[in-house]
Formats: structure tokens, sequence, C-alpha cells
């Protein structure tokens, strides 16, 4: 079975992001991802303007598993969704 695309949209002092990016590569996860705040300015209100409905709260990180989005530091769920299971 083939791994959806997966992107993470992070905040580059978030220690909750750096921790799933630790997660994604531990586990071999091919992904994208996207610091939002060295965004320019344009390009990040863009970004924001397309998450307010979904994420109100402009919560970070945001896992984009395909089509899903998953917001905040929820690595069972995303290993769950990936078919995975962290063994650390």
């Amino acid at each position: 079975m083939a791994t959806p695309p997966v992107r993470l949209f992070a905040l580059s002092t978030c220690i909750h992001c750096k921790a799933l990016k630790k997660l994604l590569t531990r586990n071999n996860i091919t992904f994208e991802w996207t610091d939002v705040d060295l965004l320019p300015k344009e390009e990040r209100d863009h970004f924001f303007a397309q998450i307010a409905e979904h994420n109100p709260k402009k919560s970070f990180p945001i896992v984009m598993i395909g089509n899903k989005a998953i917001i905040g530091d929820q690595r069972k769920l995303i290993l769950k969704e990936l078919g995975l299971v962290d063994e650390q």
C-alpha cells in the first residue's frame, strides 16, 4: 500500500513541531515541511486564511496525510494514520 503524501506545517521555535519531525524521520516517512513563521508575510497570511475554517486557533503543528489534517502533537494518531507503531 502506498503511503499518502505527508506534509508538516510547523513553527521554527515549536518543540512539538520538532518532535514530530523527529518522529517522521525516525519512522522513515518521507515528508515535506514548512516553517510557517518563516514565510514572507503575504504567504503566511494566505496560509492562515486557507486553514482558518479548519484550524481557527491557528494551532501547530499541522500534519497533512493525504487530504486529512491532524492538528496538534498527536503522535499516536499520526502513526495510526500511517499504519505504523512507534517503537520508542
